[in-house]
């Protein structure tokens, strides 16, 4: 099921594909966005080999981002909230060469891969946003390479900061939020063991610098969260 997407009324219009285009753009863009269905956890938004869908965006939820190498593991390359777009993976030989699944219960809205090259002679400041919008994926993996190589301490912190930073920018609380990844998938993602994730989220309970309840997280004290980081990795 598809439905009519109105990007100028999105609450992510800001850091989603409209970011940085006019009203006009914004509209001829909107007579082209599709809304899709709304997927469960574990559900594919599109699948590693499959034919290029397009660009998606994350519209509510949360999805990650994996490769599977020859041996069938799962590696977690990167975490998509609200704004934040996919599916470049496809854009060099029309074929996803990475498998995006949902969090959680996840909408999204997709630039088909048909209306592209169209879109891109009617709105010429769409290929600039969506050059930037890859630009800070390649910055984002870049940092993410450089933290896989810190202490694992340090590598957790940067988690939760990063994470709360996101949300921050898209209107949710930055102390206080739900973790949609299992330890497991936060390990995967971390270069580190489930054992690992689960002593150092006791560690960092008992210097009170977070809370957890469930699946719920709250920061503390952030700023002691941030003094474990090297200058380098500040989210």
């Amino acid at each position: 099921m598809t439905n009519k997407v109105i990007c100028g009324n999105c609450s992510l219009d800001n850091i989603c594909i409209p970011r940085g285009l006019n009203a006009h753009e914004i509209d001829n863009i909107s007579k082209v966005v599709k809304a899709r269905k709304i997927l469960q956890r574990a559900e594919f938004l599109y699948r590693q080999g499959d034919a290029l869908k397009g660009i998606l965006a994350i519209k509510a939820g949360s999805a990650k981002l994996v490769s599977n190498d020859s041996h069938g593991n799962e590696h977690i390359l990167s975490v998509l909230l609200p704004g934040e777009l996919l599916g470049f993976d496809g854009l060099s030989n029309n074929t996803h060469q990475c498998s995006a699944i949902a969090l959680e219960t996840c909408a999204f809205c997709l630039l088909p891969a048909k209306s592209i090259d169209d879109m891109f002679l009617r709105i010429p400041g769409l290929a600039r946003e969506l050059f930037r919008h890859t630009g800070d994926t390649v910055n984002n993996d870049h940092q993410q390479r450089v933290l896989n190589k810190r202490p694992a301490e340090e590598r957790l912190a940067f988690f939760l900061l990063n994470l709360s930073e996101r949300l921050e920018q898209r209107g949710f609380s930055a102390a206080s939020f739900r973790l949609s990844m299992t330890r497991q998938e936060i390990g995967n993602h971390l270069g580190l063991a489930l054992e690992t994730v689960s002593r150092l989220l006791k560690k960092f309970q008992q210097q009170n610098l977070i809370a957890i309840q469930n699946k719920s997280v709250t920061l503390l004290d952030i700023d002691g969260l941030k003094a474990l980081l090297q200058p380098c990795c500040d989210p």
